[in-house]
């Protein structure tokens, strides 16, 4: 057996016992003792396994799930908890792990999972993904024409759109489409990356470059010789590294961190963001050079709600994948839960509408799933269609759209509290934040 496994656990004596078993067994091992190093590790190289202490240091487990699961989605998350209730193994897989184990850890059930893993890894197919113009809106068809028109040219490509559109499924599909396809892809998310470390992964370091450096690295560039490079979140980039990039792109030279010589590489970059990279640059935060440089193609991936006529198609795509995926096939959509996905604006876009299906599929044990089964920001549709006397599935007032049920809904809460956002947040079941957007968003006064 081989792979690479890392061993998240505040606990010194626990992490020892599981490197010993596991390396008996051919992984190579690393060790963290926070939610920190883990993302440190998972940075400098990709991982087969991270087990993961329930009540690790640093960001909370329920938030680090989903975290990891959406940044490294080839990475098998294996949760290592005490308590070990169902309620609490059902939660931890719904947020994005794969296996679940109670401590303190037996031995040779750890053993056999991590075979069962490394043999899944094995045998497992890449992962799918929707069409990126999968739709027949005249934004995603106008946003395919474009695409297909830049995907051959070695220009760069700057990918825009909000948060959970799909740029990075966009990235790859251009990649994989375009003269380069059997080189390399390599990709990189910039939020949040210090700039040595964002230097280094990029360009890579010599030997005593810093105070770690105790070889020599190669960078991602380097590795991506010939190929292409997708920079997510390009607009957090530091301002220290900018110039740096823009070298690249314009003398398709660069050095390592800590040494002089000049080394040559040959590349196409495709960079993303939701950000508006123009006020940036008025702003200072981002050179307006490599603006102009990188957005010599821009492509702007429309929001959900821009193309309402597109969710049911995308829908039935992502429920049949979710079908496949967790073994029960042949699920289906009522037309009045169709119609409440269509009515959602979906602030997530098409990562929140695979979510909400997915929730909707672990939850109910119906082959046909209804407008109750689905839940928006955590709160139930059915609560509000709860709240009007006969609007049961098949009955005549679910003609009304799910804007319409919801703005009725929250406006009958609102008289019931005398117009106090707080407490019409609270009966609501949302944060008083959320109820402003909403207020917002469907037009009505806090003042009812």
């Amino acid at each position: 057996m081989s792979g690479r496994c890392l061993i998240a656990d505040a606990d010194p004596l626990v992490r020892a016992t599981v490197r010993r078993l596991l390396e008996e067994q051919g992984w190579e091992v690393l060790e963290a003792w926070n939610s920190h190093a883990v993302h440190e590790h998972l940075r400098r190289a990709p991982l087969d396994v991270v087990l993961l202490d329930d009540r690790l240091p640093g960001i909370p487990v329920l938030e680090l799930l989903p975290e990891l699961r959406e940044i490294y989605p080839l990475t098998s998350l294996i949760v290592l908890a005490e308590n070990a209730s169902i309620d609490r193994a059902v939660q931890l897989v719904k947020l994005g792990a794969e296996q679940f184990l109670p401590k303190p850890v037996e031995l040779p059930v750890l053993s056999r999972m991590m075979e069962c893993v490394h043999e899944a890894r094995r045998t497992r197919s890449p992962p799918e993904e929707l069409d990126p113009f999968l739709g027949t809106s005249p934004l995603i068809r106008q946003l395919e024409a474009t695409a297909q028109r830049v995907r051959d040219s070695g220009r760069p490509i700057l990918i825009q759109g909000e948060t959970g559109t799909g740029k990075g499924v966009l990235a790859c599909w251009l990649h994989c489409q375009g003269p380069r396809a059997h080189e390399p892809l390599i990709q990189l998310n910039c939020a949040g990356l210090s700039p040595q470390f964002l230097e280094t992964e990029l360009f890579g370091h010599g030997r005593g470059a810093f105070t770690s450096a105790v070889s020599r690295k190669q960078g991602l560039l380097e590795r991506a010789h010939r190929g292409s490079v997708f920079l997510d979140e390009v607009g957090d980039m530091d301002p220290l590294v900018q110039p740096k990039l823009l070298k690249v792109l314009e003398e398709r030279r660069f050095r390592r961190l800590g040494e002089v010589e000049e080394r040559s590489v040959d590349i196409r970059l495709i960079a993303a963001t939701h950000q508006d990279l123009i006020e940036q640059v008025r702003t200072r935060q981002f050179r307006g050079d490599l603006y102009f440089r990188i957005s010599t193609l821009p492509l702007r991936i429309p929001a959900l709600r821009e193309r309402p006529e597109d969710i049911p198609l995308l829908a039935h795509a992502s429920l049949e994948q979710l079908s496949r995926e967790l073994g029960r096939p042949g699920l289906k959509l009522t037309p009045q839960a169709e119609a409440a996905l269509r009515a959602y604006p979906w602030p997530g876009n098409l990562r929140e509408l695979r979510n909400v299906l997915e929730r909707a599929v672990l939850l109910s044990s119906r082959s046909t799933l209804r407008v109750e089964d689905l839940e928006f920001n955590g709160f139930a549709i059915a609560r509000m269609l709860n709240d009007f006397p006969g609007e049961t599935e098949g009955s005549p007032e679910l003609n009304l759209t799910l804007r319409e049920v919801e703005r009725r809904h929250i406006t009958r809460v609102l008289e019931a509290e005398g117009g106090h956002v707080g407490r019409a947040a609270q009966r609501l079941g949302i944060p008083r934040s959320s109820l402003y957007q909403r207020l917002k968003s469907l037009g009505l006064s806090s003042k009812v």
